[in-house]
Order: C-alpha cells, then structure tokens, then sequence
C-alpha cells in the first residue's frame, strides 16, 4: 500500500523538553539517519538552552513531592489502542470537574513545568494548532492529554520511544508489554510513573481524582493494578479496519515528523499490525485481574452514536457518582461537536484488508465485529 508523502509538517520535536541524560542515552541506543541528523542536531541545542529551567525544576520537586503519597489512590484509567476513541472518550469525562487531568502544557513542558509555565504556556498558547494534525479534535495548552507524552521526556523507560526511534521495538515490548524486563528495572518504572502521577497532583493544585488517558498503558493493567489496586479503568474499541486506517493516518500526519530514521511503508504497516496484536492480546489476557466493578468496555460506534446512553453506564459500572448531577456538562460538549468533520479515510487495499482479517481475527470475534 504505497502512500503519498503527508502534506503537514510538525516543525517542533517532542524531545526537544527531553532531559539532557535521556537523550544521551536514546543516541547511544540507536543509530539517527543522516538524513535526521540536523534534526538531532536541534534536539541538542535546545535541550542545552533549556537546562537551566529543568535544574530549577528538580530542585522545586525535591521539596514537593518529596515523601509525598498520592492523594487519589483510585485512579481512573482511559485505555484502548491508538485511533481507538480514547481522546475522544477522554475529553467527554474531562467535562466533569470532579476529575483533573494532565494538560498539554504541562505534558510537552513536564521537565520544566513548574518553572516555565509563566513564560513558556502563554507562548504556547499562540503557536500551538488549533487542531491535531491527524484527527481535527480541537487543542489547546490546557487540553486534556495522555500521560506518555510527559514519561518519554524523563525516562528511556517509554515505549513512545519507538515513535523516534520505529526501527528499535524493544521500547515496545520492554516499557510497554515488561517483557524481558528485570524485577529492578520494573521497579524503577514504577517508581517514576509513580512519581509523574505525584507532580500532576502538585501542579493542578486542585483536591480531585486523577482522570488519564494513555493507549500505552493497555497493555501495562497488571502493573498498574498492582501498583494501584483499586485503580479504575475504561476501554474503548473499535473496528479494527477503522484502527489500522487512523493509525496509519496518525503516522503519516504526526508521528513520521518525529522520526529519526529512515523507515518505509511496509515496515511500518508491520509495526502497526505487530503493537496491535501484542497489545490486544496483553489487554485480553490480564483482564480477568480487574475487579468487574473497576472494568467498563466501550465500543467507539456506540459512544459516537449514543454518548449520553454509554457515559451514562460508565458512571454506573464504576460507581462514579450521580449521573445526572454532570449530565448536562456532557450534552453542552456534545453541542460543540456538531461542526466537527473527519479526515478522509485512507482506503485499504485488499492484500491489506486481507491481512487485517488473518492477523486481527481475534479481535474481530472478541468483540464482534464483521469482517
């Protein structure tokens, strides 16, 4: 399936607010292009002129969030595979301000948050898109966003990594899936996401649950249930014909400006069909560990068809408080949607679809969608 080159261009790297010691290390792992290397070039210039800020920041967290526990040990968890609906799901629960979330400020800016938010947020602000390149969900510094983009900026430890680096799976298999992983390793991935939880908390300031959204984190509930054992979690589906599209269209309109190597359309619709089928499969297989009362699933063609009918199920499966109270927050937000419009679709050839249908049948019949 030949694709043309994607008419966005995302000029800024998300490394560039990357620790000066996890960039060090990501290069000693992989091997950058040549043709990327001005762009890596970039990534160490600017993370240089932005050591200060993190130092500061370090020192302000040791004081913060050192010897600290976490307010809200019941955590709502928003899980499902890329494309899946999970922004989308993630914004509609973001209407109830019961919740707090991970901004996208505070997500892009993690390392130097707390001391640049006076300068760097109002900046931000101004340049950043109205809407995602790969979607058209409307964005903005304060908008609710997934907790990987801030662990890829502190830790190898991130299989976001592979979004940089697609030729090296290991961030995948290893960050997301713990396999091959050490019990010290595992460990200290606890321990910092731990910790990026704590400095969510500090940094809104507010005396409320934790809502996060991570597609990452699909394959990773047996940890986290181990680390946050009455955590609460929503996964939404969706036709898995419909995934690999807007995954493929994710790639090619966000994720390829990242990439610091070279990588060709048959590597990469193997990438997506080898994440898919790891991370299903881990979901499917650890499930059953989720108490039934802290587990909803979700189909995307039901949430966009009935919001109200599904949102108003998540709240009673998982005990989330009066529906009705927050009702009408959701149906104000509904109304702000009613002008959105999709991308076009990126048609599958059928060697493709005949290999979604081989590959994915188990997701196929896991929740009942027609080939």
């Amino acid at each position: 399936m030949s694709r043309k080159k994607s008419e966005y261009e995302i000029k800024d790297h998300q490394l560039f607010a990357a620790s000066k010691k996890v960039w060090k290390i990501l290069k000693s792992e992989n091997e950058i292009a040549t043709s990327k290397l001005k762009r890596a070039r970039k990534i160490s210039i600017v993370i240089a002129s932005l050591g200060v800020f993190r130092a500061l920041q370090k020192l302000i967290l040791k004081l913060k969030i050192r010897d600290v526990a976490l307010k809200d040990d019941v955590p709502i968890f928003v899980i499902g595979h890329w494309r899946s609906g999970t922004t989308h799901l993630h914004y509609l629960l973001s209407q109830d301000d019961r919740y707090m979330h991970l901004s996208a400020f505070q997500a892009f800016f993690f390392n130097m948050a707390f001391t640049t938010k006076w300068f760097f947020k109002p900046i931000l602000k101004i340049v950043m898109p109205e809407t995602r390149p790969q979607d058209n969900v409307k964005v903005d510094a304060d908008a609710p966003t997934e907790d990987e983009h801030a662990l890829v900026n502190i830790t190898k430890m991130s299989g976001m990594h592979m979004f940089f680096f697609p030729k090296n799976m290991e961030y995948f298999d290893k960050y997301n899936c713990f396999e091959e992983i050490s019990s010290n390793e595992l460990q200290e991935w606890k321990s910092i996401y731990s910790n990026l939880l704590k400095q969510i908390e500090v940094f809104n300031k507010q005396d409320k649950k934790l809502l996060l959204k991570n597609p990452h984190n699909t394959a990773r509930i047996k940890v986290l249930l181990e680390m946050y054992p009455k955590a609460k979690f929503i996964f939404i589906h969706r036709n898995p014909y419909e995934v690999f599209r807007s995954t493929i269209t994710l790639y090619e309109k966000a994720v390829k400006t990242q990439f610091l190597q070279e990588f060709s359309d048959e590597e990469l619709n193997e990438l997506v069909f080898y994440c898919y089928e790891k991370m299903m499969s881990k979901y499917i297989d650890y499930r059953k560990l989720i108490p039934a009362n802290q587990l909803i699933e979700v189909g995307y063609d039901e949430l966009i068809e009935n919001p109200i009918h599904e949102l108003e199920r998540i709240y009673a499966q998982l005990k989330l408080g009066e529906f009705q109270n927050v009702k009408p927050r959701f149906e104000l937000y509904l109304k702000t949607l009613k002008a959105y419009k999709v991308n076009p679709k990126v048609q599958l050839d059928k060697e493709i679809k005949e290999q979604i249908k081989k590959r994915w049948d188990f997701a196929f019949k896991e929740w009942g969608y027609e080939k």
